[in-house]
């Protein structure tokens, strides 16, 4: 690998953090203009399955990988519960276009992370990432420690603002432990495939059939959608980003390697959040030294959970 190749692979892996950055407030930005977070997260859930069904026709090793799997799935070669990350995916896309409106998407980016590296003790430990298992080492815990502490100073200017507001904040740490099984989950069953876009379509047709269900039951019990279909139009862009985000991960991850683009993805990701809610703030947003500690702080939670680990415990 070239060094120019391997920076321009760096330099896109902090680009995609921006799009998951953008993401968030795509779809917060569609959830506040509706009048409810179901609505995007059924959207992103559904489109996403039509662009990634279109992708994997006309992509041969994914149609193939498709194929190994459904069969590994009927002997049993593939557990059932390995499907089930449209289900995590769904948790995920409903606490964002929630909670996004209300603390900004900063705060929630810090939260997911705070989420993400609690979440990712036990996903390691009990190995259901299928790579064995990893000791909840000693890094690892103060990792997860200092994400969380980082969300209380990132959040603490905004808890006087509204009533509840500490308990909205909490929503991003819930979904970013969930999103930990489910980056397991794809994983798995891409690996299996030999494609990282049949794990996702199998997240994404879940997440369809999950959040159609709920929209479904929320709109026959009486729910209103406010001009679903006159949001700006950038508010439509959550399935896009996504799937982006996946394409351009699965050229990058073997050139930089696992490691390598996560830790680039999770900066680009931070300094998105952040420059959104420099440039297009959502109401009440606060970006004191508040913000930006609790932004540092978990950028170097990442740093921590990602130094070298002195054991690993194997299946």
């Amino acid at each position: 690998m070239s060094r120019r190749h391997g920076a321009s692979a760096a330099v896109l892996a902090v680009g995609l953090g921006f799009l998951i950055a953008a993401q968030s407030r795509a779809n917060g930005e569609l959830a506040h203009h509706v009048g409810s977070g179901l609505f995007p997260a059924w959207l992103t859930m559904t489109v996403g399955t039509a662009l990634l069904v279109v992708i994997v026709l006309v992509h041969r090793t994914s149609r193939r990988g498709l194929v190994t799997v459904v069969g590994q799935a009927r002997t049993g070669a593939l557990p059932w519960w390995l499907f089930t990350g449209g289900v995590f995916g769904s948790v995920f896309l409903t606490t964002q276009s929630v909670t996004v409106p209300l603390v900004g998407v900063a705060v929630f980016t810090v939260g997911i992370v705070a989420g993400q590296t609690s979440g990712s003790l036990l996903v390691d430990r009990f190995g259901l990432t299928g790579t064995g298992r990893r000791a909840i080492t000693g890094n690892r815990i103060a990792a997860a420690l200092l994400a969380i502490a980082a969300v209380g100073v990132a959040v603490s200017p905004r808890l006087h603002l509204q009533a509840g507001v500490a308990l909205i904040a909490l929503l991003p740490i819930v979904a970013g432990f969930f999103f930990a099984p489910q980056q397991a989950f794809n994983g798995r069953v891409g690996r299996a495939a030999g494609s990282p876009f049949v794990g996702a379509l199998g997240n994404f047709v879940g997440g369809a059939v999950l959040m159609g269900l709920i929209l479904g039951v929320a709109l026959a019990a009486g729910l209103q959608l406010q001009d679903p279909w006159g949001a700006p139009w950038w508010a439509y862009t959550g399935s896009v980003l996504g799937l982006l985000a996946i394409a351009g991960a699965a050229w990058i991850v073997p050139i930089l390697g696992v490691l390598l683009y996560s830790l680039l993805s999770l900066f680009g990701q931070l300094a998105g959040a952040f420059l959104l809610d420099v440039v297009a703030p959502t109401p009440g947003t606060d970006l004191g030294w508040q913000m930006a500690t609790g932004l540092a702080m978990t950028a170097l939670a990442v740093l921590v959970a990602a130094a070298p680990r002195r054991s690993q415990l194997r299946p």
